[in-house]
């Protein structure tokens, strides 16, 4: 793999990073609303009483308390003031959940939503793509259009109606499963590394994967499918059919062909899957990412969503500049053509 590759594919994802999180920073301004007006006579407006009659030298005491003075400045100011907490790491106190740190949040939010994800985009990627294959290997027949038509099914449902229906069926109706939260809160008050709690944080997982896998599943299953049967087409595929190689060889080495280009899409998944986690988290009340940036949303959270949505861009940033590095393995003609502006 050429080095130049390699720092190509690096410049252009820092400079691709770094209009994401100026994004980060220009989006949340967008909402309507003052962040600063939201904060102060949110917290206020619940004990008026308690603050008498001079209310602006109050405000005042509080805008200090919370290090909201920033948000006074002008968006020039705030933008250079959040490059360097980007810089840092340091996003500061939520104004939400004050006085507890964006970091702190994110620390304790990021494992409930990798643990979710990770376990969601394996399962999802295997399934599809044994499904693609068999899709594949009996195109035309009853097996296909079966395949076929649940991808399809599938494919039309948003995440949300996805979670939707199977909270209604399996968790409302049914009672199988809970209809959120992480663990049993009743039964434990805060985690611990008991099997029992263990037990519960899976048993609580199982709605939100099973939503994210059917979530991603058409995808995995189509690739493979369109992957593979033009595999089986080529003409060395017919030379091992002449040579009496059996069928079962042939359909193993097409898969296994077939599974490289769905390989480097693997990386690219998780910071998809990511984001669909905001809306899983939130529709089954899960405390990870997604919970928290809906918070962050609803309560003009700047701080708070400067944090999560920087770990989502760099997340969807690493994962793609990771395919690429393992799409120049598998495939080194990627690099050489680019390399030599091909």
């Amino acid at each position: 793999m050429r080095r130049d590759f390699i720092i190509k594919r690096a410049i252009y994802y820092i400079i691709v990073w770094f209009v994401g999180i100026t994004i980060d920073f220009v989006l949340p301004r967008l909402i309507p609303g003052s962040a600063l007006a939201s904060i102060i006579y949110g917290r206020i407006g619940g004990a008026g009483a308690n603050y008498g009659q001079d209310i602006q030298q109050e405000i005042q005491i509080l805008v200090q308390q919370m290090g909201l003075s920033q948000y006074q400045q002008p968006l020039y100011i705030q933008y250079f003031n959040y490059l360097k907490e980007v810089a840092t790491l340091n996003f500061g106190p939520s104004l939400s959940e004050f006085p507890v740190s964006v970091s702190t949040i994110i620390e304790e939010a990021a494992p409930w939503t990798f643990g979710i994800v990770i376990p969601a985009i394996v399962a999802s990627f295997f399934i599809g793509n044994l499904l693609g294959r068999a899709a594949a290997l009996n195109r035309g027949k009853i097996t296909d259009y079966l395949i076929l038509g649940a991808t399809m099914f599938l494919y039309t449902f948003p995440v949300f109606v996805t979670g939707e229906i199977l909270i209604e069926v399996l968790a409302v109706n049914f009672h199988i499963f809970p209809t959120g939260g992480q663990y049993n809160t009743l039964a434990f008050l805060k985690p611990t590394l008991s099997l029992p709690f263990v037990w519960s944080v899976i048993y609580h997982a199982i709605l939100p994967v099973l939503t994210l896998i059917l979530f991603s599943l058409a995808g995995w299953i189509m690739g493979m499918r369109n992957n593979m049967i033009p595999i089986l087409q080529e003409d060395y595929m017919n030379y091992y059919r002449l040579m009496g190689v059996s069928e079962r060889m042939i359909a193993s080495k097409a898969y296994r062909l077939a599974l490289l280009p769905n390989f480097t899409s693997f990386s690219i998944s998780l910071g998809y899957s990511v984001l669909g986690a905001v809306v899983i988290e939130y529709l089954f009340n899960y405390a990870g990412l997604g919970y928290f940036f809906n918070q962050a949303i609803t309560g003009l959270d700047y701080p708070l969503l400067s944090g999560i949505f920087f770990m989502l861009v760099t997340a969807m940033v690493l994962s793609n500049f990771v395919a690429d590095i393992i799409y120049s393995i598998i495939d080194p003609r990627t690099s050489q053509e680019e390399s030599e502006g091909v």
